[in-house]
Order: C-alpha cells, then sequence, then structure tokens
C-alpha cells in the first residue's frame, strides 16, 4: 500500500464487492464504501471493520469524497508527526552524548596533562634514556599535544550544543560549570 491510499466504493452486488473489499484487506488500503442494501451494509461492516461503510444517499458522493479528504489529512498528519518524533529522538540523542563528552572532558583533560607534563618532564633530562625510549617519550608527547587539538574540537560541540538549545554562548550549563571548576 502507499500510504495515503484511500479508496472509494460505490455500490456493488454483494459479490464483486466482495472480491473488492477482500483484495482492499490485503493490501491494507483504507476504503470508503456506500451500500444502498441495508443487509449488504450490515454484512460489510460485520466482516471488514477497516472499512468505513456509510448508506448509500443523496449526495453520498460529496460524503464519500469529504471523507476521503479527511482520512488522507490525517494519515498526513500522522506522517508528519512521527517524523517529527524520530527527528526529536534523534536530536535528543545526539544532545545527551554532547553532553557527556562535555561532562568527561575535564578527566579526560586532566589525564592528558599528567601525561604530556610527565613526558615533557622526561624528555628535559638528556642522557638518562636511551635513543629508542626518547624516541617513544617524543611520539608520546606528540600523541599529547594531538590529542589536546582533538579536546580542543570538544569547545566548540559545547558552543554548538548552547546555541542548539538556546542558551547564549557566554552562559555555561550548570553541569559543565562544575565540572570544569573541579
Amino acid at each position: 500500500m502507499v500510504k495515503g491510499d484511500v479508496a472509494a466504493i460505490a455500490p456493488l452486488p454483494r459479490e464483486r464487492l466482495e472480491l473488492v473489499l477482500r483484495s482492499l484487506a490485503a493490501s491494507g488500503t483504507a476504503a470508503v464504501c456506500a451500500l444502498d442494501d441495508f443487509g449488504t451494509l450490515a454484512w460489510a461492516r460485520s466482516l471488514h471493520p477497516r472499512v468505513l461503510v456509510i448508506p448509500h444517499q443523496d449526495a453520498w458522493a460529496d460524503l464519500v469524497v469529504g471523507i476521503c479528504t479527511e482520512m488522507l489529512a490525517r494519515v498526513a498528519a500522522r506522517e508528519r508527526a512521527l517524523r517529527a518524533e524520530r527527528l526529536a529522538a534523534e536530536s535528543r540523542n545526539s544532545a545527551t552524548l554532547g553532553r557527556y563528552i562535555i561532562e568527561m572532558r575535564h578527566g579526560f583533560n586532566n589525564a592528558l596533562t599528567s601525561l604530556l607534563g610527565n613526558a615533557e618532564l622526561l624528555l628535559m633530562e638528556p642522557g638518562v634514556f636511551p635513543a629508542r625510549v626518547r624516541e617513544q617519550l617524543k611520539t608520546m608527547r606528540a600523541m599529547a599535544l594531538r590529542m589536546n587539538q582533538m579536546m580542543q574540537r570538544f569547545n566548540s560541540l559545547e558552543a554548538e550544543l548552547q546555541l542548539a538549545e538556546g542558551e547564549s554562548p557566554e552562559r555555561t550549563p550548570p553541569v559543565v560549570q562544575r565540572n570544569v571548576a573541579t
């Protein structure tokens, strides 16, 4: 079924109506059916509860068109609502991840500062370590500096999250303030 399909069924003989209703039920298509025989009307309502069955009367075509229009509008509104809910959930997940990264940033920076500082202190003592160890210390220092650059990108993430949440960049959320101050 293509979303938003609605079938409008004019009065039909019961045998043909049964075939049409079965195929619509199998496809999941919503339907509005106008019937002039009250026995067939009751039969259709009992066997096909997803089909809106109305009595055939004067101006039935206008009624069916109005009902179909309303059904399509409701289907479209439901699809928009579901899409908005999905996008909101994705945004909440991304924001949660971003806030977690920002909160963890302080602890990570402390460990990174210790690593970088110790590597630089050890490199300042010439002749204490063999050349192979000094090269490893230089690699550790270089990687610590690289990690520091990555952490600087998280600072821009914090500003983006604040803008996304409607806050001014000068105002820091309480959770982030507490972590930065420790």
